[in-house]
């Protein structure tokens, strides 16, 4: 009885497709065990979170914000953020020793906070797992990919100085892409290409089919564009803009930290293209959460 009033237990979950959600017991700052779970629906979440809440009320439950509205500053001055256009007054801010701040707007922590039966302990900034886990900290980019996130961090001499967080949103991206193709290919219909003066049979024989196929099988290449290559194409506008309003100090190195499982060819892709060295880490998000939150106890 006593070993059980001693433990604590650590909760942390994020939405990215499903529901993921990690438990460990933790004794002195010490894991003792830890169970992985997936729910496709909130109230199955809500429902396990609660038990364990019954079980042991020595319980701390954290999560990670997931809007567009949040990010990085290179310090901790009001001024800097008024400077930013950074609306100040609605905006919460997390001082990091002295030197910088992650912030997030006020109405999305406050949304997050009121989603769910259970009472959340700490809520954080995607960038904030990013800045506790990376040691490279020399004009870096570090980019968590999440099934429908891409969370990138900027480093220049030792200090975050940019953040981007890019939506992926797959269902979309696949209606748009058919609603073009469509489009694309009733451009390229047979029946449009023949001019109302010129007669059939010159025209249809002047139709080189081997071509048609080849736009056709681009566009369709498009539809099914992977992970990594967005990610590529995520990185090139994100460089661009460190490049013209942040730093004139060149990226170094790119640390990928993967959380689903990405193709180790991204990293030729990511050398090839940009010409900057890359190294793919397996990132686990929960845990990181977690320690997180065990190390503020």
């Amino acid at each position: 009885m006593l070993k059980k009033i001693f433990k604590k237990q650590f909760i942390s979950f994020y939405y990215d497709e499903k529901y993921k959600l990690i438990l460990e017991h933790v004794k002195n700052k010490k894991t003792l065990d830890s169970i992985e779970k997936e729910f496709d629906d909130k109230q199955k979440l809500e429902k396990f979170v609660e038990e364990k809440l019954d079980d042991n009320p020595q319980t701390y439950i954290s999560t990670t914000l997931l809007s567009l509205n949040q990010g990085v500053m290179d310090s901790c001055s009001k001024q800097k953020y008024l400077e930013k256009d950074i609306d100040y007054d609605n905006v919460k801010i997390l001082c990091v020793n002295n030197i910088y701040s992650f912030y997030a707007s006020i109405y999305d922590i406050n949304k997050v906070l009121k989603e769910y039966s259970f009472n959340i302990d700490f809520l954080y900034s995607i960038f904030a797992p990013i800045d506790f886990y990376a040691k490279e900290r020399k004009n870096r980019f570090y980019v968590l990919v999440l099934n429908n996130y891409i969370a990138i961090l900027g480093y220049e001499n030792y200090k975050p100085i940019f953040s981007d967080i890019i939506i992926i949103n797959e269902e979309e991206k696949v209606d748009e892409s058919n609603e073009e193709i469509i489009e694309d290919i009733e451009d390229i219909d047979l029946l449009n290409e023949i001019e109302e003066d010129t007669p059939l049979d010159e025209n249809i024989e002047e139709i080189d089919e081997k071509e048609i196929e080849e736009n056709l099988e681009e566009k369709l290449d498009k539809l099914t564009t992977n992970i990594e290559v967005k990610i590529l194409n995520s990185l090139k506008e994100s460089l661009k803009d460190y490049y013209e309003n942040y730093s004139n100090d060149f990226i170094e190195k790119i640390i990928i930290l993967d959380t689903i499982g990405i193709d180790i060819t991204l990293n030729n892709l990511i050398e090839d293209e940009l010409l900057i060295p890359s190294e793919i880490e397996n990132f686990d998000l929960l845990k990181t959460l977690n320690r997180m939150s065990i190390e503020s106890i």
